[in-house]
């Protein structure tokens, strides 16, 4: 354990950082579990994780490409959005972000007209109800 005097030292020492290319096993991020089976704890994905999701995205029949945009509304650090931008990078996709309003996304939704939304049915039934409401 260091004194946080000696982190402020060393880093005035330091005079450039040494960085590496990742390897296909380097930490990309740390996705923290809610504990769902068993205690919570930090997930270890490595950047050969996120490529191979990223690159079997057209496996599954989905065909992502440049002419394809995608609303960025999930958080940041959820590993599904990762994901997501590993992908949009891949595939050179379009990226929105909504505004950050939960209340708004219907109209961040007209605005960026995505062609991918990936969602949770409550999102879904949500708009599906007030199409409904619309309509009638």
């Amino acid at each position: 354990m260091y004194h946080i005097s000696e982190v402020v030292e060393a880093g005035k020492k330091a005079t450039a950082a040494k960085l590496e290319d990742p390897k296909k096993d380097t930490i990309y991020m740390f996705c923290y579990t809610s504990g769902t089976t068993g205690n919570p704890k930090a997930a270890m994905l490595t950047h050969g994780n996120f490529l191979s999701v990223g690159t079997c995205i057209n496996y599954s029949g989905s065909n992502f490409s440049e002419s394809d945009t995608l609303i960025s509304y999930l958080p940041a650090a959820h590993s599904m959005e990762q994901c997501l931008s590993v992908g949009a990078i891949i595939y050179g996709m379009r990226v929105g972000f909504w505004g950050g309003k939960q209340l708004e996304l219907m109209e961040d939704l007209a605005v960026l007209k995505p062609s991918i939304f990936p969602s949770v049915p409550r999102i879904f039934n949500r708009i599906h109800d007030k199409i409904k409401a619309t309509v009638a």
